[in-house]
């Protein structure tokens, strides 16, 4: 197997791809939104904690009144 592993190789148009995106500036809205995302992804399948709840956790995290 040690052998197999050596000879996988990522495709460059990817390599290239992931560089440009990782150079890309995320806006304000878009690392809201990627927080909230991974809070979601990170609770147990049977939480009551809906998404509203996690927007409105973060908004007082940051200072935003919240509705």
């Amino acid at each position: 197997m040690g052998s197999q592993m050596t000879k996988i190789k990522t495709q460059p148009d990817l390599i290239r791809a992931l560089k440009k995106a990782a150079s890309l500036e995320l806006s304000a809205d878009d690392v809201h939104r990627q927080r909230v995302s991974f809070v979601m992804g990170t609770l147990k399948e049977k939480s009551d904690i809906t998404r509203a709840k996690v927007e409105q956790v973060l908004a007082k995290q940051d200072g935003r009144r919240v509705a």
